[in-house]
């Protein structure tokens, strides 16, 4: 796919975007996300009078009461990250309004061009060409296209940073410090953009990385991965010193992001004496400054990481609860069952019958 064609393709509405052009064009509003997939379910996209029916009004509660419930409280990444993938570019829909939320994953909103309104917790700010913001998880937000906006939006798995990005989160950067304090930290969770202005290079990355995305050849999920890690490096090569964070109150803390590198990368075997004797500290130092730089304890820490990534294997493969237990570090099954169902309020069984069945009812509309 040549640039001139993949730009070409997002230019023009999809079926979605059609849709939700026809009803701004009659009632100078954005379409509802959830009332498009009503529209969609029901068959009747352009029968617009229906929104104001008995049964589209039960069909958001239903969906809302769900989303408000367990852990699709805050949206999971098994829903919107396809299974074997480490991350999906999307094209953010003009005319149509997806409601604030929260998600378990990192989202990095891209403006090509025209403008992007885009509410941050309580803030909103205008993103124009050029500009990157990165999302952390359990922000809230919500993203408005105007008419004549092309973004894209890439959202990661929290377990890429561990994973595929490695070596990108031992260099040192201010982007890798960042994610290091939002990964697992309640203090630095805030937003964090750059202003890249008409950066051929970054705009022309983008839609070859979305060529990829819709071409879907072989390996295209590694050459996914290559390319987000080129876009990372580029945007700290080039344009670290117009980072702007949401409000500017966190000092990050270069020794405590080590420290949560170390706990990410040996979440299976890592223990608080370990980690203090690794860097040559004691270990009531190590509790107290994780608590103070965090928010949480150690052994909280490691019982999120090793939860998230027992969902993820729970999620993505055929192993048996046994085995991701053995994978995730717990030596007893009973003990492993017993944390899942308390962080998740199911057990590992249920969870992956749950999440399955969830995706086929709530993935979002191609």
């Amino acid at each position: 796919m040549q640039l001139d064609e993949i730009y070409k393709h997002i230019m023009e509405f999809d079926h979605e975007e059609a849709i939700g052009y026809e009803y701004f064009k009659r009632t100078n509003q954005y379409l509802d996300y959830i009332d498009l997939v009503f529209l969609l379910k029901t068959g009747t996209p352009h029968d617009f009078s229906s929104l104001s029916k008995t049964a589209a009004q039960a069909h958001k509660d239903d969906i809302l009461s769900k989303l408000k419930h367990g852990y699709l409280e805050i949206l999971q990444e098994q829903l919107f990250i396809p299974h074997g993938t480490n991350a999906e570019i999307q094209h953010l829909p003009r005319y149509i309004d997806i409601a604030k939320h929260k998600h378990g994953f990192f989202e990095i909103v891209c403006t090509i061009e025209g403008t992007c309104l885009h509410c941050i917790e309580d803030k909103k700010i205008f993103m124009h060409q050029g500009d990157v913001t990165i999302i952390p998880p359990n922000v809230k937000h919500h993203l408005l296209a105007e008419p004549d906006c092309t973004a894209f939006t890439i959202k990661i798995r929290k377990t890429t940073f561990d994973n595929v990005f490695s070596v990108f989160m031992r260099s040192g950067s201010t982007l890798s410090a960042y994610f290091s304090q939002t990964l697992y930290s309640k203090q630095y969770q805030n937003s964090l953009t750059f202003h890249c202005g008409q950066d051929t290079f970054l705009s022309d990355l983008l839609l070859y990385m979305f060529a990829q995305q819709i071409e879907k050849k072989l390996y295209y999920n590694y050459v996914l991965d290559g390319m987000l890690t080129t876009f990372f490096s580029y945007l700290v090569q080039n344009y670290e010193d117009t980072i702007e964070l949401a409000s500017g109150s966190n000092k990050l803390n270069e020794r405590m992001t080590a420290i949560e590198n170390y706990m990410r990368q040996n979440y299976q075997t890592a223990t608080l004496t370990g980690t203090a004797n690794h860097f040559y500290i004691s270990p009531a130092y190590l509790s107290t400054m994780v608590k103070k730089q965090t928010g949480y304890t150690f052994s909280h820490i490691m019982q999120k990481i090793r939860m998230e990534h027992a969902a993820q294997l729970l999620t993505e493969t055929d192993m048996k609860v046994e085995q991701v237990c053995d994978k995730v570090g717990y030596q007893d099954t009973t003990q492993f069952i017993r944390t899942f169902k308390k962080y998740y309020g199911t057990t590992p069984h249920r969870f992956r019958t749950e999440s399955a069945s969830t995706a086929s009812h709530y993935k979002e509309p191609s």
